[in-house]
């Protein structure tokens, strides 16, 4: 008979679902914190000094905006516009990266038929 190849999605959850070791825990840990503070911290960054480079270029082209003064913005209002910005791109991509999380762990406990945390106190408490 032959052997049921495995689709790379099972091979990929097979080694998901696996139980974690303290080494792999901290690895994967320090990778993901690398990670969220390039996103997270530098990106936000680079927006805001690139925006300050260009200010005059941004200032007339905000003139061709509707709405806008024929001048343009002011350069507080760029000022503004581009902290709007950075924040926005650093509250987005943490929403994602937590509803992204939050999603994972949702199907990898289906997936496993792992049941939730019924009572995470008892046993710790007296009187239980």
């Amino acid at each position: 008979m032959a052997a049921k190849r495995l689709t790379l999605r099972d091979r990929f959850y097979r080694w998901t679902d696996a139980p974690m070791s303290w080494a792999r825990a901290i690895v994967l840990g320090l990778l993901l914190y690398i990670v969220a503070i390039i996103l997270l911290g530098q990106l936000p960054s680079v927006i805001i000094y690139k925006v300050d480079e260009y200010v005059a270029t941004l200032i007339e082209w905000s003139a061709k905006l509707p709405l806008v003064p024929d001048e343009g913005l002011n350069p507080k209002q760029i000022q503004i516009v581009r902290d709007i910005v950075a924040n926005g791109v650093q509250m987005g991509i943490l929403t994602v990266m937590l509803v992204v999380a939050y999603f994972w762990q949702e199907s990898k406990r289906k997936r496993t038929g792992a049941k939730g945390l019924r009572d995470p106190v008892k046993g710790y408490m007296s009187g239980k």
